[in-house]
């Protein structure tokens, strides 16, 4: 079977690799050849095909934030009129607990990811972002399963108290 995507095409074999690099970063082309059946050779030039067809960037380290005692993480729905996104979205960015912002499109305009001690101190962050005053309406919701952000992508200067 082959997928399309509006860029790649990618085949059973290309989703295994990615499927067993996903669970394990580190996991060797060695181990991921054998459990394929095909070469060592053939794993390694499919991954540098998928990273040239940007479908994978490389290989990361995802973290916990509950493990530095961050108890709650949550998304963050804002709503501002459309030119004042980049203002409020340059805003929210300086908030410490927030370790993603970006302006998104649907009936909010930006979506953020925060990483706080408690819901305490997330219903503060939240009152604050609706006290900016460029700032229509702010909703939160906060995350229950297992937790794993890719450090690449987010700030983590507060963790460093």
């Amino acid at each position: 079977m082959t997928f399309m995507t509006d860029k790649a095409k990618i085949d059973e074999l290309d989703v295994d690799i990615i499927r067993a690099l996903q669970k394990d970063a580190r996991t060797s082309f060695a181990d991921i050849a054998k459990n394929c059946k095909v070469s060592i050779d053939t794993i390694s030039k499919r991954f540098s095909r998928l990273l040239k067809m940007k479908v994978a960037r490389g290989a990361t380290v995802l973290l916990n934030p509950k493990s530095f005692g961050f108890d709650c993480v949550a998304s963050l729905s804002i709503r501002v009129d459309y030119p004042h996104v980049d203002d409020v979205v340059a805003f929210v960015r300086k908030i410490p607990e927030v370790v993603f912002c970006t302006s998104a499109m649907g009936k909010e305009n930006i979506f953020a990811i925060g990483v706080l001690k408690n819901v305490g101190r997330l219903s503060q962050v939240k009152e604050y972002i609706k006290g900016y005053p460029k700032v229509k309406d702010v909703t939160a919701n906060i995350w229950v399963g297992d937790i794993l952000l890719c450090p690449e992508n987010f700030e983590f200067e507060h963790l460093e108290e």
